[in-house]
């Protein structure tokens, strides 16, 4: 359950920094960049949704 929950707060990290950076990309008409970092969002949401099913299916065997 440690390693669930250190994934989660690197999951975390990763998608409040790469909001950050699409807003400041976004601001300075970087619009390549901006279209990564949404890419990057939406992996890191997946990875984040997967492991919230994942977590939901451990708890629920106990």
């Amino acid at each position: 359950m440690k390693r669930h929950f250190i994934y989660n707060v690197l999951l975390n990290i990763g998608l409040i920094l790469m909001v950050l950076s699409a807003i400041a990309a976004f601001n300075s008409e970087q619009y390549p960049i901006l279209a990564i970092s949404m890419a990057i969002i939406f992996i890191l949401g997946y990875l984040k949704y997967r492991l919230l099913k994942q977590i939901r299916h451990i708890t629920k065997g106990k």
